[in-house]
């Protein structure tokens, strides 16, 4: 299925901060409602958007991409962040400086523990031990966000976001990965050629949820 004429889809490789915030505003209104949302705000939900923003900013203008589609006035419909092999969203400490160290100087003690602990030991390590690599994030096309506005799903445009990553991850053979929280999304994906890899279950001060890791490999296809 084509997306609808009247979008335009495309990679912004230095989107303004208008887009930046309706994107993050785009995922805090998909996602405030699920089980992991106090999770990863650090059991700040009204954070959201300090968090959001402070990821997407270096990820979209610096170490990764992001792809957006909009549509005819400019109004972000759908968007999809992806960061290439050999890229970290906090490539450096300065990255740190574009909003999301502010996110985290909001946290309390015990939140922003269980945040390092989270990002920076339990879900590397199953994301690594899912994928069979040394550092799965950095070893594969690897997939932060992917939301579309629910007026406008079921209408390709995850899929033709994607297929502009995966015609990249391709010529070079790189595998395509991502975690994802929910049983229904891993049908969405699998659509999209993803296979889940892995599952863990995540323990928190504010509840517990399931992550799953899915990949698409590239090199085998043609």
């Amino acid at each position: 299925m084509a997306p609808p004429a009247n979008l335009v889809l495309q990679h912004e490789p230095n989107p303004d901060e208008k887009t930046i915030e309706a994107a993050a505003r785009l995922y805090v209104e998909l996602f405030k409602d699920e089980p992991d949302y106090m999770g990863v705000t650090g059991g700040r939900p009204d954070l959201g958007m300090a968090m959001t923003t402070g990821v997407l900013r270096p990820l979209s203008r610096i170490s990764g991409e992001l792809y957006t589609a909009k549509d005819e006035k400019g109004e972000l419909v759908g968007f999809a962040a992806w960061a290439p092999p050999g890229r970290a969203t906090f490539d450096t400490p300065d990255q740190l400086e574009m909003g999301y160290i502010d996110f985290v100087k909001e946290l309390d003690e015990d939140s922003r523990k269980f945040q390092n602990h989270l990002f920076q030991e339990e879900l590397p390590k199953f994301v690594n031990e899912s994928l069979g690599m040394e550092n799965g994030e950095k070893d594969t096309y690897w997939c932060w966000y992917a939301m579309v506005r629910p007026d406008y799903q079921g209408k390709g445009i995850a899929r033709a976001l994607f297929d502009m990553v995966y015609e990249k991850a391709r010529a070079t053979g790189a595998t395509m990965a991502l975690i994802t929280n929910s049983r229904e999304n891993i049908a969405k994906y699998g659509k999209l050629g993803f296979k889940e890899c892995g599952e863990i279950n995540v323990k928190s001060p504010w509840g517990e949820w399931p992550y799953y890791c899915m990949a698409r490999e590239t090199k085998d296809e043609s």
